[in-house]
This record gives structure tokens, sequence and C-alpha cells, in this order.
């Protein structure tokens, strides 16, 4: 298929360019961690860290929550155990299951991780504009509730009630 006419030959396409931009920003993170004394939390480990909260949660809804295989995120969650950073415990609703549980070093660890994504935000704020950074967040938190909302329930909205 022929390029269109008024393409660029040098125009980067569009989800290149977004992976390009969030390479760069976990760069700043990784740096970040490192400095804040959690240089073993690896990127795959963003997924547990993201979505286990409070009581924990099975595998199997982590698994599915992240988009991969319960293998993989086993994988995860086993290095991170390692680390002192989760604990499987028996399900109170199946004693035969296990939940997923952040240990308090996996607590501390996942409030640092906030805390720097906010400081980096801010970072970005400062350096190309406030309304900008906000704007931007706000299109990518629409394409990403549209396209994909299996994997960002943070951003499902309640449905409206009925009249």
């Amino acid at each position: 298929m022929p390029i269109p006419p008024d393409t660029p030959l040098h125009q980067l396409p569009l989800p290149g360019l977004l992976e390009m931009a969030s390479e760069a920003l976990f760069v700043d993170f990784r740096k970040d961690l490192v400095e804040a004394g959690y240089g073993d939390i690896r990127p795959t480990h963003g997924c547990v860290f993201r979505f286990v909260h409070e009581d924990g949660m099975r595998l199997t809804e982590l698994a599915s929550l992240a988009g991969m295989t319960k293998q993989s995120i086993g994988e995860i969650v086993d290095d991170l155990a390692a680390r002192g950073y989760v604990e499987r415990i028996p399900d109170p609703a199946d004693r035969r299951a296990k939940l997923i549980r952040l240990t308090d070093s996996g607590e501390k660890a996942q409030g640092v991780g906030l805390e720097l994504f906010t400081e980096l935000e801010q970072r970005l704020a400062d350096r190309y504009g406030a309304e900008r950074v906000a704007d931007l967040r706000t299109l990518l938190e629409e394409i990403a509730a549209t396209e994909i909302p299996q994997f960002v329930p943070e951003l499902s909205r309640p449905e409206p009630a009925a009249v």
C-alpha cells in the first residue's frame, strides 16, 4: 500500500512516538526508584504494584487485570515474594485459594512509587506547562478508557442510573 501523499516520510507513527515518550518517562522513574532505595524493583513488577491493594487479590484476577497469563504473573509474584514485597496468604473466602498481598515493605514501596510518579508528572508540568500536561492526561485517559477499558479499571465510570 503506498504512503499517502500528505504523510511526511520522516513522521513517526503515533504508537511509536507514544512508546518512546513512555520509555523516556520510565527512564526517569527508574532513576528515581534507585535513588529512593528501590533499585531492585523492575518495570515488570509494576503490574503487581498497580493492582494489588488492601486485602490482596487472587492470582487469576491479577493476571486478568494485567492482561497477562497466570504463568507470567505468577513468575512476577514469585520474584516479588523473594524480594519481600508480597506474600501469599489463604483466601478467607476459600481456604484452598491464595491471595497475593503486599507486605509492609511492599506497601511502603508502592507508596514511594506513587509519590515518584506524582513528582515526575509535576516535573513534566513545570517543563511543558501544567495545562498541556493536564490535557495530555485527559486525552490518554479517554483513549485508554475507550479502547481498552478492561485494563484500566481505575478509569471506569459508573453507569448512569436508569430513569
